[in-house]
């Protein structure tokens, strides 16, 4: 018998439920040793319960787990790790006082921080040698340093190097590349293909279907915490994938987000967001405009400025010169907090950092505008909860009702939540960064349509930053493309994906067809 056949992993007829929320429904699959098996799914399929079950986070109500052929009820997640099963999460939880070796190593050192120096410089040699190993000593240099300075992309690679520090027989990638530039993407799959050929079982978990037809063997599809499909990648195509995985409500989703249309704004209106040369701590010189009811999209390789204008226009970096007008007004925010009072709403790109996991629905949703719910010293949660839940009808929030905790979400209905809460404050100005990151093709879809519907019909100006290309293509009415800190280009919908790509890039349009999958924008 090969190593593909043998099976490192088996779920058999598992059923969990949570509450009236039946997340896994007399699911069975394999996951097979030298194999890469793309786990499928719209947010809410019931991906993540499986991987919470299969690393013993959770326990099934029915059915069993096989690890190697044996029946395991595992007792928590580092049970599941001695038995050679290690998972790497969407959103890192790291120790943010601790080193980058220690947090690599945590599993060994419990919640111990403050080791000894001694003890830290061999931490730090241990993991220079295992990152050497994987080909990531040169994006994570400093391992002595803490992980409190570490950005998005950097922290989720200790993620991946802590989780691989276990050497597993089965690894989870849970959306690991979510935060990453193609390059960074590229080097994590080298990582892939080295522990598929040598006998690991990888289960990856991705909405970039076409990256993940690029590195899997095997397809398995989830809709509603049941199994629809599986097969090899030839076997079940991206389309027929797409399809298993939203059916008729993709296309309905689709159809809708296609029908609003930009609203036109009367010549001479001031607009809602006017930059005149303005720079800052990676920009300069940059001018554009937003209007009331249009959606402008920020296209630009990762490292061109794009995050960081916004971060100036917020007052969360400091801008050097230039003009701000707000609604005609010029203005100089001193902090988030100050712009959201002013009018411009804004999500991050990090949720990790904006939600509130211990707390509710209600209290995420609401947290900016407690104001509304009292006066002379009486607050009336009645109220609080009533706008709540009307505000999460209206966005389409999947949950039996806002006093769940906000943790209970997919990824994809917390980052509704988010958008919700930032919609309460009534801004003029809304401000996205990268508004779909981890979410599936049905909830983009069902995201794009609100975001339509919001600047084509209720007037609200939106300004959303993507490193996806077809997603500024399909939302933006305007594109705006930044390269090196600088605005180079600005075209109207529908241009041309090369045209996009080839401003970004600095290059002539008949050379950037040939460059997309290195952009980082593909």
């Amino acid at each position: 018998m090969s190593i593909e056949d043998e099976i490192a992993l088996e779920v058999v007829s598992v059923d969990k439920r949570f509450g009236s929320v039946h997340a896994l429904s007399d699911v069975s699959m394999r996951f097979r040793r030298g194999r890469v098996t793309a786990l499928l799914g719209e947010n809410g399929a019931g991906k993540s319960t499986l991987i919470r079950v299969c690393s013993g986070v959770h326990q099934p109500d029915s059915g069993e787990v096989l690890v190697s052929g044996k029946a395991e009820r595992m007792s928590g997640s580092l049970a599941a790790k001695r038995m050679g099963i290690a998972v790497v999460q969407q959103e890192p939880q790291l120790v943010s006082q601790m080193t980058v070796a220690e947090n690599i190593f945590l599993a060994r050192l419990g919640s111990r921080a403050g080791t000894s120096l001694h003890h830290r410089s061999g931490l730090v040699a241990e993991a220079e040698t295992l990152l050497a190993g994987l080909g990531l000593d040169k994006e994570l240099p400093d391992l002595g340093g803490r992980c409190a300075g570490l950005s998005a992309a950097e922290r989720q690679l200790v993620e991946i190097a802590r989780a691989l520090a276990a050497d597993p027989h089965v690894l989870f990638l849970d959306e690991p590349n979510s935060s990453l530039t193609r390059k960074e993407t590229d080097r994590l799959f080298d990582i892939v293909r080295r522990l598929r050929d040598r006998g690991t079982a990888v289960v990856l978990v991705s909405h970039r279907l076409g990256e993940v037809y690029e590195i899997s063997d095997e397809v398995i599809v989830m809709r509603d915490g049941r199994k629809v499909g599986e097969g090899s990648v030839d076997a079940l195509p991206k389309q027929q994938a797409i399809q298993l995985m939203a059916g008729e409500r993709l296309k309905a989703a689709l159809d809708l987000a296609e029908s609003a249309t930009p609203k036109a704004s009367p010549a001479g209106a001031v607009p809602v967001l006017s930059v005149r040369n303005a720079s800052g701590l990676a920009f300069s010189n940059v001018s554009f405009d937003i209007q009331a009811g249009e959606i402008v999209g920020m296209a630009g390789l990762v490292g061109s400025g794009r995050t960081e204008i916004i971060r100036a226009i917020i007052g969360a970096d400091p801008i050097f010169g230039g003009d701000v007008r707000l609604n005609g007004k010029s203005v100089r925010f001193g902090s988030p907090r100050s712009a959201l009072r002013g009018g411009i709403a804004f999500i991050t790109e990090e949720r990790r950092t904006s939600v509130f996991y211990g707390h509710s629905i209600s209290f995420n949703l609401t947290s900016n505008v407690l104001e509304r719910f009292g006066r002379f010293g009486f607050f009336s949660e009645r109220k609080r909860r009533a706008f709540a839940q009307e505000s999460a009808n209206e966005i389409g929030v999947k949950a039996d009702n806002v006093d769940v905790g906000i943790r209970t979400l997919s990824g994809g209905n917390q980052q509704k939540v988010l958008l919700a809460r930032a919609l309460a404050s009534n801004p003029s100005l809304l401000i996205l960064d990268e508004p779909t990151r981890g979410v599936d093709v049905r909830t983009k879809a069902d995201m794009y349509r609100q975001i339509r519907t919001l600047a084509h019909e209720k007037g609200l100006a939106v300004w959303f930053v993507s490193s996806e290309l077809d997603e500024i293509l399909q939302l933006a009415d305007r594109i705006v493309v930044v390269r090196g800190g600088e605005v180079v280009d600005s075209l109207a919908r529908g241009p041309e994906a090369a045209r996009v790509v080839a401003s970004a890039l600095g290059e002539k349009i008949e050379d950037a067809a040939t460059t997309v999958l290195a952009s980082g924008m593909a």
